[in-house]
Order: C-alpha cells, then structure tokens, then sequence
C-alpha cells in the first residue's frame, strides 16, 4: 500500500485534503486485503501519516543532507585549493568558493525532490492555520523528520569546519548553524518560486581577495550566516 502511495505521489504530488489517496483505490491497486488494511490503518488519515514518513524514507537525499552532484561539487572545491587551505586566509578563499559552488546547486537539487516538496506543501498548510486532516499527527511527524534531517546537516558542519579550521562562536552549535542555514534556503525557495527572477540571477560580487565572483543571493546569504556563527580556531 505505502510502495503504490509513493509511486503515486511522486507521480501526482500529494494534495492538501488527500483526494489522490483514497484507500479503496489503493486497495485494488496493490492487490492487498482489504481487512488487513483497515486493521493496520482505520482511516485514510491514519495512512497519510504513515505515508509522509514513507515518502521521506524513500528519498536518501533528505536523509543524507546535501545530494550526491552537491558532495561532489564540495570534494572538487577542496581538492582543487588543497595548497590554499594551508593558511588561514587560503581556507577563506576556499570556504567562500565552497559555498558560492554547492548552495545554488543545492537549493535547486533540494526543491526538485518529492519529499521536499512534501515538507513545504505540510507544513505551509500547518502554518497558515489551514484544516489538515490528521493536521497534530502530520506535526509530530514532520518535527521528527526536520530534527533528524538537522542532525545529519549538524555532522556535515562538523566536518567542514574541521576541514576548513572553524570553530563555533561560543553559545552556538553546528545544530544551530544547521537551522539557520535551513531558514535561508528555505526562505529564498519559497521566494524563487513565487518570482525566481527575484532570488534566481547571478550578482558580481568580492566578498574576498580573490574579486568578483557571479554569486546566487541564497549563497551570499548562507556565507552571511555561516561567517557570523563560526570563527577561526587560533594558531
């Protein structure tokens, strides 16, 4: 039943009152029992609940974090300042390049994903104060999927600033770098599909030595964040 939901949704979307998930229509389509279906999930809203985390579960990327073209974009970047990175101010140049390459590839990778768009539609719906069916349970469900998938970004914070010889401002954690970075991207989706001549052109800008360089806004926003939550470990 969940297999055929997922396959249905990633096909349709999943609307708001749930009209494409109609539990007799999945019924037939899956060939499952019927009672066993009812035993299991008494209504269609006790099934969407389960089908939200289903339709996460089956997408590794929100799980994992950053896609794997995104991972890759990083690894060259990294690779390819090894001899900068060095010194302090060669890991500047190459944390400004890390992230100027991989957000606006991110955001767009992100967005494309059935689970995310998921997430957005909930929990706009949930926002607005609109009637979701099953609205507590579908919170529930997506808090837990936001804070595992916050975790997984928290660990990838660690590593780069490992890697890059950053530090948390004391009071903060790579969890909250992780939210903040989240509420950008976030944000600069939300706006990009509404106008994404707003958030989607390059500006020419120097944030650095190294000169202008052609930046997506949300990747001047996230090195905003990132720059102002960590520091430099000292010598």
């Amino acid at each position: 039943m969940l297999k055929v939901a997922v396959e249905r949704v990633n096909a349709e979307g999943l609307r708001l009152g749930y009209e494409n998930i109609e539990l007799e229509d999945l019924i037939r389509v899956a060939g499952v029992p019927r009672s066993t279906v009812f035993r299991i999930w008494p209504d269609r809203t006790a099934f969407v609940a389960d089908l939200v985390r289903a339709l996460f579960e089956a997408d590794p990327n929100f799980g994992a974090g950053f896609d794997p073209p995104t991972m890759s974009l990083l690894d060259e970047v990294m690779t390819a300042n090894a001899d900068a990175m060095r010194t302090p101010e060669g890991r500047q140049v190459a944390l400004r390049e890390a992230v100027r390459a991989t957000v606006a590839h991110n955001m767009v990778a992100v967005e494309t994903t059935v689970a995310w768009r998921v997430y957005r539609t909930m929990s706009a719906a949930l926002a607005s104060g609109d009637a979701v069916p099953g609205g507590e349970n579908i919170r529930v469900q997506l808090a837990e999927i936001v804070d595992r998938y916050v975790e997984r970004m928290a660990e990838v914070y660690r590593a780069l600033n490992a890697a890059f010889g950053l530090r948390m401002r004391d009071g903060l954690s790579e969890r909250d770098l992780a939210v903040a970075i989240i509420a950008v991207i976030d944000g600069m989706g939300d706006h990009r599909r509404i106008s994404p001549a707003l958030i989607g052109s390059a500006h020419d800008v120097a944030l650095g030595p190294e000169g202008a360089r052609a930046w997506h806004l949300a990747a001047i926003a996230v090195y905003g964040v990132y720059t102002a939550m960590t520091e430099g470990l000292p010598d």
